[in-house]
């Protein structure tokens, strides 16, 4: 009789059981980031989180969603349901007035399912990595997707588009991997386009700037099948599945499809980020900024291998041609998005791409042992061993960074000026500007239900959409400021973009409103009738 008092260790038993250590490592880091970077509503955190927030409220009201422009349409639907779940039985009255009366603990919940999504997705394309490439070591630099870059990690916990293209990206790699299983894509090759067009879909109505990256299924089905006909129907039906899942992925917000069409008519005119045009040094520049999305060392040496790796493997017809296609596949799709952002080269939209660097240098290792017909597993080990130190080392940075950005921001104590006209801007740290800007972004829905909740005296300065003017607002619309501040003793000002502010100021408020500038970090404290300490300056209104 076998003793089952004693654990019996299976073959292959620790290197599955190893495969939880660096999902659980991610999330354990995401948490812990999450929480020295304080509340969502300090002015580094607050957009676009409050936006998904207040949307998901108008799913849940059935109404359309306001803020549709990436379309972010899964980060809405999802944040709904987590909502609808997590308050089951509740009216949509009661849940609404909850989730305004505590966005704080709603938008933590939100983003804890989506911290356990991406540990999920990261613990099933190391499975697959196992599986496909028979080594732990393989399976693991998969696995380092989430932080890859200090890019992908520090957005993945976020109420944003981004947290759910890192799924999307883990899942994208894994199917692929999945794919160069000896026979299987050639027998289950409807399948593999049918998966690979729900992660297309859910990825392009996450953000349609990913794209790009969705490219790269169809150089895996290219090979499907014992002829080109195979493949070409394999790719048909990829195109097919990707467009219904587009379409069932934004239903909730099919109300505002002309909204998001006539913006991305908007952005694809003209060669500057947001439509229009730009001077012809700012087009020569262009390559520059491609060259300036391939700037990070992983990404830019993983990619020129890819590319060196693909064209010998070629050339010498070494290596097996399955993996030869899905390289090929990462390279042009990662090329191919540059290339879409490069109008605005900020790092954040190449989040898809970064995730698939593990990936693709799994590949390059692999061809290269073939090539050169050599072992470099020790190199590789090596190598990931030093790439998880240093990207712990980039984690501790970033807590520091975000610990003293929160520290900054909630160093101002806003309980001085409760007698005084608060006065909020873009980016400004508060709970109730962060609500103003929401809802006001996502169709302001939810203004007269919020000047209800909340007592009097918050204002806000609008130039969200042109920065060539400026409103002062309540919670239910324009004011008069300079009628609203004879009211009060005291005003006080608070935003990043000062010099905005400053420039517009003339537009909303005849003469002098500022007496006192201070300053918190990135954030402007500016006062009329009372000093940054709370301390009076002159007893009258504030009438100039």
């Amino acid at each position: 009789m076998q003793d089952t008092s004693k654990v019996v260790f299976t073959p292959g038993f620790l290197p599955r059981w190893s495969l939880a250590v660096l999902p659980i490592g991610y999330m354990v880091m995401a948490f812990w980031v999450r929480a020295q970077g304080g509340p969502a509503w300090l002015w580094f955190n607050l957009d676009p989180d409050y936006f998904y927030l207040i949307d998901s409220l108008n799913i849940i009201n059935l109404t359309t969603p306001g803020h549709v422009y990436h379309p972010g349409t899964t980060v809405q639907w999802l944040g709904a349901l987590i909502l609808k779940i997590n308050q089951w039985g509740a009216s949509t009255d009661a849940l609404t007035a909850n989730v305004l009366a505590s966005p704080e603990s709603s938008l933590s919940l939100i983003s804890t399912v989506f911290i356990f999504i991406n540990g999920a997705c990261a613990l099933m394309v190391g499975v697959v990595g196992l599986r496909v490439f028979g080594g732990v070591v393989a399976a693991w630099f998969l696995q380092m997707a989430p932080v890859m870059s200090m890019v992908i990690f520090k957005h993945s916990y976020h109420v944003k588009p981004e947290a759910l293209l890192l799924a999307t990206g883990l899942l994208l790699a894994a199917v692929s991997v999945l794919s160069l299983s000896p026979g299987l894509l050639a027998r289950r090759r409807w399948r593999f386009a049918i998966a690979f067009g729900v992660i297309a879909g859910f990825g392009v109505a996450t953000k349609i700037t990913a794209f790009p990256v969705f490219l790269l299924p169809l150089f895996v089905l290219a090979g499907a099948g014992e002829n080109i006909g195979d493949g070409l129907k394999a790719m048909a039906l990829y195109g097919v599945a990707a467009l219904a899942a587009l379409i069932v992925f934004t239903l909730p917000a099919v109300g505002a499809y002309d909204v998001f069409f006539d913006w991305m008519m908007t952005v694809s005119q003209g060669n500057s980020a947001y439509g229009g045009t730009v001077p012809v040094d700012q087009v020569a520049a262009y390559p520059l900024q491609v060259l300036k999305l391939f700037k990070r060392p992983a990404f830019h040496v993983v990619f020129i291998l890819g590319v060196v790796a693909v064209i010998f493997a070629v050339r010498r017809r070494t290596g097996p041609a399955p993996e030869i296609w899905l390289l090929a596949g990462i390279v042009v799709s990662q090329f191919a998005h540059a290339l879409l952002v490069a109008k605005q080269a900020n790092a954040i939209y190449m989040i898809p791409s970064f995730v698939l660097i593990p990936l693709a240098f799994v590949l390059v290792w692999r061809l290269g042992e073939a090539l050169l017909s050599r072992s470099l597993g020790p190199g590789v080990a090596v190598l990931l061993a030093a790439l998880v130190a240093a990207q712990g080392i980039g984690v501790s940075k970033l807590v520091r960074e975000t610990a003293a950005n929160r520290d900054q921001a909630l160093s101002v104590n806003m309980d001085l000026f409760k007698g005084c006209a608060r006065v909020y801007s873009y980016a400004a740290s508060s709970e109730l500007y962060a609500l103003m800007l929401a809802d006001y972004v996502t169709g302001s829905r939810f203004g007269g239900l919020l000047g209800k909740m909340i007592a009097p005296g918050d204002y806000w300065l609008e130039h969200w959409w042109d920065q060539h003017r400026m409103v002062f607002r309540d919670w239910r619309g324009p004011k008069d400021m300079s009628k609203v501040l004879k009211g009060y003793p005291c005003a006080v000002y608070r935003a990043t973009d000062w010099a905005t502010i400053e420039r517009l100021m003339p537009q909303v408020m005849s003469g002098s409103a500022i007496k006192k500038i201070c300053k918190a970090g990135p954030e402007t404290i500016a006062t009329h009738g009372i000093d940054c300490d709370g301390k009076p300056l002159q007893p009258e209104s504030l009438k100039p």
